[in-house]
């Protein structure tokens, strides 16, 4: 469930970063256990949701430069083959590409 743990490491990233405790972006990725530019990616995710990330190299730590509340729910529910039927209505659903390939949601 790689969601999952890329949803718990982007709550530990905002920890650390409220806290401006990451380190350099060396020690931030090893704390996480990432690689330098695999830590990038995650950093830009957080700026897509607005955050203000700055860097500050004099405190050597990542921080947010105005407030910035990050709250991550998901929930997670599986689904049985009876109740897949009764979603879809028993029938064959198959959706259909523009260029008409047929795909599969099974």
């Amino acid at each position: 469930m790689f969601f999952i743990k890329q949803i718990e490491r982007i709550k530990r990233m905002h920890k650390l970063i409220i806290a401006e405790k990451t380190g350099t972006p060396s020690v931030f990725a090893k704390k996480l256990s990432l690689s330098r530019s695999q830590l990038y990616n995650e950093l830009d995710m957080i700026k897509e949701l607005d955050a203000p990330l700055k860097y500050c190299k004099k405190r050597e730590s990542y921080y947010y430069e105005t407030s910035f509340e990050l709250i991550v729910n998901f929930s997670l529910k599986t689904i049985k083959d009876d109740e897949l039927k009764e979603i879809f209505g028993g029938s064959n659903f198959r959706p259909i590409l523009l260029d008409g390939t047929l795909i599969s949601l099974l």
